[in-house]
């Protein structure tokens, strides 16, 4: 599927979060009537695959411009997202940014954990005319916006709410506290270097702002009113919650458990996602094996932020490092996304739309 430049206005570089989503997908894309490749086969080839493009993507905005675009899988095992695997992972993350290069593409966003990976680092990856993001900008304004749009849906009064953030010190855990940091009763933070958490907590207390941190997020879940879980840990359990707490899970792999929120009186979304309100096309249209949303055209935050500034012609490293996102540049890459009609995603959860 390779092709010579030019001239893509945007590419995105990602991966899968399960094993289940990538057998669907390859034995959704074999030829008819070829035997189904069992999912332990798969699990022995697929790590072995460089990254590659799949397929593309024409976006079309609300002003009546379109954009081109490509996607591009690492082909990184989603078994192996820890720290252990870091210098393999980072490897296919180098590689994916390359092809991206080769491929002429303007923009390029580093979805889910291709971006953990680096730590924001964009300095790693090729320099030249092409541009990088994480995306982590337009993912935290999603992530707030969220919550402040579901809250009021739910009767929950943000400013006289205890917030936990799970995933506290990571590049959109502190882009949600800055937003929040006057905007709520007390924060409760929680997150897995201790160091980090505790110079965070103490930043946060030199303002008068309350707070209490740990390691261990069932130390403070029953405490909190309004959860953020942008942690890059899947599986966990929320068991010992306030009837009817909010919580936006803005993880990838989703970080909370999929039977938390069933018959339990709490309000889980997925959050950090927006909807492009006049479509996208996948060339060749592999949705009924890649798409699992309840709703028409929802895509991730950070993968919308690259197709956004594709559409301003804004071709710069707009997310990078780590605790550099101001709330003036959420709300911009929030307001250029109304104008080309790529706008907050309805509330859903496993359990299908609110």
């Amino acid at each position: 599927m390779d092709c010579p430049p030019p001239c893509l206005d945007f590419a995105v570089i990602g991966h899968q979060d399960s094993w289940q989503n990538i057998a669907d997908f390859i034995n959704g894309v074999r030829s008819d009537g070829m035997e189904a490749l069992p999912t332990e086969k798969i699990k022995d080839i697929f790590p072995f695959i460089p990254p590659r493009d799949l397929f593309r993507v024409k976006v079309r905005s609300a002003t009546g411009a379109s954009i081109s675009g490509v996607y591009i899988d690492t082909f990184i095992d989603p078994g192996k997202l820890d720290s252990t695997y870091a210098r393999a992972n980072i490897s296919k993350v180098i590689q994916a940014a390359s092809h991206a290069q080769k491929m002429g593409a303007r923009m390029v966003a580093l979805g889910g954990f291709t971006s953990i990976v680096l730590e924001g680092n964009l300095d790693l990856l090729i320099s030249g005319e092409t541009k990088f993001t994480t995306g982590n900008t337009l993912t935290a304004a999603y992530i707030v916006k969220g919550i402040e749009k579901a809250a009021l849906l739910k009767n929950i009064e943000v400013s006289q709410s205890t917030m936990l953030v799970i995933g506290a010190t990571g590049d959109i855990g502190m882009a949600c506290i800055n937003y929040f940091r006057h905007k709520v009763k007390k924060f409760l933070l929680c997150a897995r270097n201790q160091q980090r958490l505790e110079k965070l907590s103490q930043r946060l207390g030199q303002e008068n702002i309350l707070v209490d941190y740990s390691g261990a997020m069932q130390a403070l879940a029953s405490e909190a009113d309004i959860i953020i879980c942008v942690a890059s840990t899947a599986g966990m359990t929320l068991d010992n919650c306030k009837k009817n707490v909010l919580i936006c899970d803005a993880g990838y792999p989703k970080n909370v458990a999929s039977k938390t929120g069933v018959d339990s009186g709490v309000n889980l979304f997925h959050g950090g996602m927006g909807h492009v309100s006049q479509g996208y096309d996948f060339i060749p249209d592999y949705s009924d094996t890649l798409y699992r949303y309840p709703a028409p055209y929802i895509i991730h935050g950070c993968i919308l932020e690259a197709m956004i500034l594709a559409f301003e012609k804004k071709i710069e490293n707009y997310s990078a490092g780590k605790g550099n996102i101001t709330t003036e540049k959420m709300e911009e890459i929030y307001r250029f996304g109304i104008k080309h009609g790529i706008v907050l995603a309805p509330f859903y959860s496993d359990t299908g739309l609110w």
